[in-house]
């Protein structure tokens, strides 16, 4: 695979770098009585925070504040990713913070925050932006398709005590200490530096090192054990091509990878069944393996990790699990349709699924533009609610508009179960 040639750090601007209504608009500037210092907000704070989050294709999406120097707030929404451990903020609450954005055009840049350094507030808990480094993207949001202003990366949180807790809607974060953990005890090893963290899971037998990555919507894995399995198991469907969760933002890989089921992925004494998953070259997990705590092959993503309460104590490199629900068997029963959010906030096909060589929908071609699925206007939606307009009951089918080199097409799309 071809690295980038930016100074790119995190997941997202890797893959970029291979490259409903109203949910678009820029949450309002306000201003509010000066806060406390972070001294003396340390000193009030509780030593626990539990806030709701909202979930767009498996992300965890959640309303923080931003507090500036002068104590004036701004109110954003954080996509929390495990998988990044670089803090990356959109253009327009960039500006808001201070930071000169002038030379943002259409590339992400990475650059220095102007001290003093804003905290960032999760509910009444402090962030200290310590790093003093942030990646600025060019659009009006963290990344095309996903309603949020900023990741929270994972860097940020590695001093803390995490509970992600899926079947309840609920994120908690904590001062290490302050918290009984509950679960099955799961150790893991963490990288001291970004705070990625990995865990040992069995795939079919095979017991390897994983990735926690919950700002991916689905689960990737190395080529080298998807060939495996597929020598094992002659018999197990597969595909070419990612859709449903394997859809992360129809980055150029995508559409070649191998998209497969596993029938169960175990962590310690849990099991998650029916695993989609896409295969990738091995060179992306050395990349990704590089900011982690040591070699993985694959990371697990939040198309497994939704089903579990699951409990990061990274100050003793343990992770609990807790089993909620029993899964989404739809996730890959759906239009056989890669597709990728584009810049002016409408949607293209980044390629189409095929099965022995055979492309799953005929009168599609990759690069087209998706302009609505049975009567929704794809325009100005996110990438969770385009990507489950596509899906449904195996069999049925969806009337698909696409428009090519100026002309309006029709296509009459059969949901698969995949792959």
């Amino acid at each position: 695979m071809k690295r980038p040639s930016l100074t790119i750090v995190s997941v997202t601007v890797l893959l970029a770098a291979a490259t409903a209504d109203g949910i678009f608009t820029t949450p309002p500037v306000e201003s509010r009585p000066p806060a406390p210092s972070a001294a003396t907000a340390a000193e009030d704070e509780p030593p626990s925070v539990t806030l709701p989050f909202t979930m767009d294709h498996n992300r965890m999406i959640v309303e923080v504040e931003f507090v500036r120097p002068d104590g004036t707030v701004r109110p954003a929404r954080a996509w929390v990713d495990t998988g990044n451990e670089t803090l990356i903020l959109s253009k327009p609450l960039a500006r808001d913070l201070g930071i000169d954005v002038s030379g943002v055009a259409d590339e992400a840049l990475l650059m220095e925050l102007p001290p003093p350094y804003p905290l960032l507030r999760i509910g009444g808990l402090s962030l200290s932006l310590e790093e003093g480094k942030a990646q600025v993207q060019s659009g009006d949001l963290v990344w095309y398709g996903l309603p949020a202003d900023f990741n929270l990366p994972v860097s940020l949180l590695r001093n803390e005590h995490l509970v992600l807790d899926y079947p309840a809607r609920r994120l908690t974060v904590a001062r290490p200490g302050a918290l009984k953990p509950e679960g099955a005890a799961v150790p893991c090893r963490v990288n001291a530096q970004t705070g990625l963290f990995m865990v040992s899971a069995v795939m079919d037998g095979d017991t390897v090192w994983m990735g926690v990555d919950n700002g991916s919507a689905g689960t990737w894995v190395s080529d080298s054990l998807t060939t495996a399995w597929t020598a094992r198991h002659p018999d197990w469907p597969r595909a070419a091509g990612a859709a449903g969760s394997a859809n992360f933002f129809g980055f150029p890989f995508e559409s070649t990878g191998v998209l497969m089921r596993l029938p169960e992925l175990g962590l310690g004494p849990l099991r998650a069944q029916d695993v989609a998953l896409l295969g990738l070259d091995q060179s992306f997990f050395d990349w990704y393996s590089r900011k982690s705590a040591g070699t993985v092959m694959g990371f697990v993503g939040s198309n497994v990790l939704r089903n579990f309460r699951v409990e990061v104590d990274f100050q003793n490199q343990m992770t609990y699990w807790t089993a909620g629900s029993a899964g989404t068997p739809n996730d890959l029963d759906i239009v056989g349709l890669t597709v990728r959010p584009e810049a002016d906030n409408g949607f293209a096909v980044a390629g189409v699924v095929s099965r022995d060589g055979k492309p799953t929908l005929d009168g599609v071609q990759s690069g087209d533009r998706l302009i609505s699925v049975d009567g929704l206007d794809v325009a100005d939606k996110t990438m969770g609610a385009v990507v489950d307009a596509l899906r449904g009951r195996p069999g049925s089918k969806h009337t698909i508009v696409l428009e090519r080199g100026g002309r309006r097409l029709t296509v009459e799309a059969a949901v698969l179960r995949l792959p």
